[in-house]
């Protein structure tokens, strides 16, 4: 079946996503990234229609061959049989030539293969979600490679971790302290990028809301690529070196020297990039304690980019306010930002 859609960007990855998918072979985050892939586009959705129809059409024409069963009996016994004995027939002899007894065996043998084949050729991984329950908190990977995480964070990655490489997907923000592993680099994969190291310590930060990915190296080197890129561009950071993936794929080298992405571990910094005013109001809480809402909710989705590097919650909700246009009113141990924002 001739695809009608092959224009569309990625459309040979794009085909053997939709594929795997058929199989039962992604995870829940590569089905939720598929089907935001559909909805964006009416020809992804028509591409994924004949893909889809592609596979069950080619599932249809495998047909399983024809086995005669009373034909491969005669030969094993032909074969197992010495004529010019005497035969000794017994009654489990008897049992074993009637048709059915043949029939039910032939079947067990394909329920044993097809067990075998489902459950130990091909095995599905399980995967394992790291989140920290309040503030800050440290894990360690499989390999020993130590990731910082914010209650807002996920970092999830599968039981075959480090078997062939080391792959972790990441919906948030995290600092990485990667273990030293040539044969096996360590990528992070996330909404817009992928970015590629052997040993070193930096900052991923990525959330679906956000209109950029943002990754900052504090030692070591990373290479940073757009997330389906097929040309293979890419951006080589270095110690104090940092840049942005778009939503387009667009790669941009930041021009200022990162000197406080290690403060970040202590909950003394945080980064945002375009990112949602709801996103901006929920991390601030997590790291700081500071409670702060909104008058209107729809200022929620106004996007903010700033940098912070102190735990004073009142001066950065000032800042947030004058930055919006909003002001800034105290009741109790609550913060309110009252304005339209950028509406």
């Amino acid at each position: 079946m001739a695809m009608k859609n092959t224009s569309i960007p990625n459309s040979e990855y794009w085909y053997e996503i939709i594929t795997a998918y058929k199989h039962g072979e992604l995870s829940d985050q590569q089905e939720q990234e598929l089907f935001r892939w559909k909805t964006e586009k009416p020809e992804h959705a028509v591409f994924f229609e004949e893909v889809e129809q592609s596979w069950i059409a080619s599932r249809e024409k495998m047909a399983f061959p024809e086995f005669d069963i009373s034909s491969a009996w005669n030969k094993v016994k032909a074969q197992t049989i010495d004529e010019k004995q005497a035969k000794v027939i017994s009654i489990w002899s008897q049992l074993l030539q009637a048709p059915i007894t043949r029939a039910a065996a032939a079947v067990l043998v394909l329920a044993l293969i097809t067990w075998a084949m489902s459950n130990v050729l091909f095995t599905k991984p399980t995967f394992t979600d790291l989140r920290a329950l309040n503030g800050m908190k440290e894990f360690y990977l499989p390999d020993s490679s130590k990731v910082y995480l914010h209650d807002t964070t996920t970092v999830r990655y599968s039981s075959t971790y480090g078997e062939d490489d080391r792959m972790v997907f990441l919906d948030g923000e995290a600092f990485f302290e990667v273990r030293k592993d040539a044969s096996k680099p360590f990528t992070v994969l996330s909404y817009r990028s992928r970015v590629i190291v052997k040993g070193t310590s930096f900052l991923v930060r990525s959330r679906a809301t956000d209109s950029v990915d943002v990754v900052e190296v504090e030692e070591g080197k990373v290479a940073v690529l757009e997330k389906y890129s097929r040309s293979g561009k890419e951006i080589m950071l270095t110690k104090g070196m940092a840049c942005s993936v778009d939503i387009y794929g667009g790669l941009h080298k930041s021009t200022e020297t990162i000197t406080k992405t290690a403060a970040w571990r202590n909950s003394e910094l945080m980064i945002f990039v375009g990112t949602p005013l709801n996103q901006v109001l929920a991390d601030l809480k997590s790291i700081t304690g500071a409670r702060v809402i909104l008058e209107k909710s729809e200022a929620g989705t106004c996007r903010f980019t700033g940098e912070f590097d102190n735990a004073n919650p009142a001066e950065i909700v000032e800042i947030i306010a004058l930055s919006m246009n909003m002001k800034v009113e105290k009741e109790g141990d609550t913060f309110i930002l009252r304005g339209n924002g950028c509406k």
